[in-house]
């Protein structure tokens, strides 16, 4: 490959990319819960474990095919050290692991040395207020500001989309 890319991860998309790809996350466990919760309840243990093997399964191999297209495309990845063991202890729980951020990160890592591609993870801080054009910190802050998608740069007046400027600043 011949690009240089940075990643973000989150729970709407999987990935983010700093050339304004984004990965759609299939949320596997959310479309088998209804399923599942029923299985459990009509105490079908059989049942409910081979759901989750398909679960896992289905997410494994979609994660495997996502980081190969990136793999294969780019000389340097960059992604963000988003923890997920900690985010997992909080009311995000069944979102975090049904991204599979620790996975996806784990496979882009191992692929990239047996390519020969360049992968580093970077610090996320501060990576979705900071502007990607001008490198001024104005975005939104806070919980509440996590709703924001777009916000316009007060010292360059860019628009921004939150992912994508974040994708790009853990690039530079």
């Amino acid at each position: 490959g011949t690009q240089h890319i940075g990643i973000d991860l989150g729970l709407k998309t999987l990935a983010t990319c700093s050339d304004k790809t984004k990965i759609e996350a299939p949320r596997w466990y959310r479309n088998q819960q209804k399923r599942l919760a029923e299985c459990q309840r009509r105490r079908k243990s059989r049942k409910v474990r081979n759901l989750h093997a398909k679960i896992a399964n289905r997410r494994l191999d979609f994660l495997h095919k996502e980081s190969t297209k990136l793999v294969n495309r780019c000389e340097w990845i960059v992604v963000g050290d988003v923890s997920s063991a900690k985010l997992t202890k909080t009311n995000l729980a069944k979102s975090v692991n049904d991204a599979g951020w620790a996975m996806f990160r784990d496979l882009l890592e191992y692929k990239a040395i047996a390519r020969k591609v360049v992968y580093r993870e970077v610090s996320e801080r501060f990576t979705t207020q900071t502007c990607s054009g001008c490198g001024a910190i104005g975005g939104p802050k806070g919980r509440k500001g996590l709703g924001i998608r777009e916000w316009v740069c007060g010292e360059c007046g860019v628009v921004l989309d939150r992912d994508v400027n974040a994708a790009m600043n853990i690039l530079r």
